[in-house]
Order: structure tokens, then sequence, then C-alpha cells
């Protein structure tokens, strides 16, 4: 078992009222994302980020509940983001 921290290669799957999604992020994405971030941009560099890594087949109904559920973005894309780790964890040693 390897103990170098990667990106986890399974997709990050999750129900949305009452809709399964599927997200498959990748370490792109994922820099892709703070380079967008910014102090007055914050919101869409993370819907960017969920409308790339959402099943295709499933774009619509995100975006869907994306537009009508205010705040949804930034909650979810933390769940996805922070699931698509692994589970890595950081410890802070003095």
């Amino acid at each position: 078992m390897s103990t170098k921290p990667a990106f986890t290669n399974k997709p990050v799957e999750l129900t949305i009222a009452g809709i399964d999604f599927k997200f498959t992020p990748t370490v792109a994405d994922a820099n892709n994302y703070m380079n967008g971030m910014s102090l007055d941009n914050k919101v869409e560099p993370a819907r960017t980020y969920l409308e790339r890594t959402v099943d295709k087949d499933q774009k619509d109904a995100l975006v869907e509940l994306l537009n009508t559920v205010p705040g949804l973005v930034t909650e979810l894309h933390q769940i996805v983001h922070n699931k698509s780790k692994g589970g890595i964890t950081i410890t802070l040693k003095n």
C-alpha cells in the first residue's frame, strides 16, 4: 500500500434533492479552481469546478439546482472537493 498522497481515482457520488450525482474531479480541476478565486470572485470558480466535474449526463439537472438553490454552489463544492482528496488529512506538529 502506498503512503504517497494522491487525488482519489474514485468518483464522488452524492444525492442532492433526491437526485444522484457523480463528480470526477482531477488535480487540474482543483488547481484551476484555486487559480480562479479572488477576493471578489469565489462562487464562479466553484460553479465552474462543479459543472466541469459532474457526469455529463447529469449536468443539466445540476445547473438547474445551482440556479434555484441559494448557497448550494459553495456548499456542494466544499463537499466534493474535500471528498475527492480521498481522506488525506494534515496534522500540524510542533
